[in-house]
């Protein structure tokens, strides 16, 4: 991790300069300093606590919500949100019922939507809940709380988790309806990993009334992202694949949703991905999960970029290893050639790809299960 441009001592000190760049840089960058100085922890509610100077840290950021530049206000509020700080949810309310088209309200709305998602992970269904035992904190689980419709299965919340959970689910619920495409934008992949799965019927409502090009992406990509999307996802990917008035990045992200999904209708623009060196790789981790399945046009264009000496190796094992899925006879003696490679870099995409494989297969194996 790349060293931070500033301590924590300096960060304090500067959070309440005149001089608006200093606290800029402080406020930006204080609630990482004060994670690291943790040890950089799990995402969890009140990680102030943890050291001497958490109080101050959190009291700084608090007040640089009234900060007079609109940056200061809205990196205080995501700080606020890394340390797990469920106090800011109700001091960022107003921006993200501004409905103002201008980029300071547009900024402000989207880092309070950022806010939200960071909240929401700080006490999300795998975090253990802190609990005194009278010998300080250690973690505990928290009795089962009523059902949520969004709640993802399995989610343990203690009356503080499930507070701040369900304030920042429903936040982020609500600003998919919102007047404003900028939130609109911020709570389509927000909502994929607060409620995982079981957002997918609201990302399909969401899709089907939205019309701003760039949010549709953003619900198409945050759809694609589910693990892996179900029926009622896939139909959505699919009727963009079938648009010929879809843009190529939006048939692209559909695609490769449908490729998660083991679904052949996402094949045709995978296809026409690999003929394009920033998708190539995407394209070929979705033919490789189609397999079989994958269009029979694939496979030349897989097997001429597996033996293009002026494409990159780590590109031309990937090939391979798609191919392999694609077809078996033809990509399991390139990827044993490239094994015997002596360069460090090919080992290692090869020993990625194989890795790749057998999670592939495992796939594959449960869903015939």
């Amino acid at each position: 991790m790349p060293s931070l441009p500033i301590t924590l001592e300096a960060a304090l000190r500067d959070a309440r300069s005149p001089d608006p760049t200093s606290r800029s840089v402080a406020v930006r960058h204080l609630a990482a300093a004060l994670l690291a100085e943790l040890g950089d922890p799990s995402p969890a509610l009140d990680l102030a606590r943890g050291h001497a100077l958490g109080e101050a840290v959190v009291a700084a950021l608090t007040a640089a919500l009234d900060d007079p530049q609109v940056p200061v206000r809205a990196m205080a509020a995501t700080g606020l949100g890394q340390l797990g700080e469920p106090a800011v949810i109700a001091r960022i309310d107003p921006w993200l019922q501004d409905p103002d088209p201008g980029p300071d309200a547009g900024y402000l709305r989207e880092c309070a939507a950022i806010t939200c998602v960071l909240l929401g992970l700080a006490s999300a269904p795998e975090h253990l809940v802190r609990a005194d035992d009278g010998e300080g904190t250690r973690p505990t689980e928290a009795p089962p709380a009523a059902p949520h419709p969004l709640r993802p299965p399995g989610h343990v919340p203690s009356d503080l988790s499930r507070v701040t959970y369900e304030a920042a689910l429903a936040r982020i619920t609500a600003a998919l309806r919102a007047p404003a495409p900028d939130l609109r934008f911020q709570a389509a992949g927000g909502l994929v990993e607060l409620a995982g799965r079981a957002a997918e019927p609201a990302l399909c409502a969401a899709l089907d009334g939205e019309s701003h090009p760039h949010v549709r992406l953003a619900l198409v990509s945050a759809l694609a992202e589910l693990d892996p999307p179900g029926s009622e996802a896939c139909a959505r990917l699919a009727a963009v694949v079938a648009d010929p008035g879809a843009a190529v990045e939006l048939a692209f992200a559909a695609a490769l949703g449908l490729a998660a999904a083991r679904d052949p209708s996402g094949g045709p623009p995978l296809v026409l991905g690999l003929q394009r060196s920033g998708d190539r790789a995407r394209a070929l981790e979705g033919l490789a999960a189609l397999g079989l399945a994958a269009p029979p046009a694939a496979v030349p264009l897989a097997l001429k970029l597996a033996r293009a000496w002026l494409t990159p190796s780590v590109m031309r094992v990937r090939a391979a290893y798609a191919l392999v899925r694609m077809a078996p006879e033809t990509g399991q003696p390139l990827l044993d050639e490239f094994a015997r490679s002596r360069r460090p870099a090919v080992q290692e995409a090869v020993a990625d790809a194989r890795a790749a494989l057998a999670q592939l297969t495992l796939q594959d194996m449960s869903k015939r299960t």
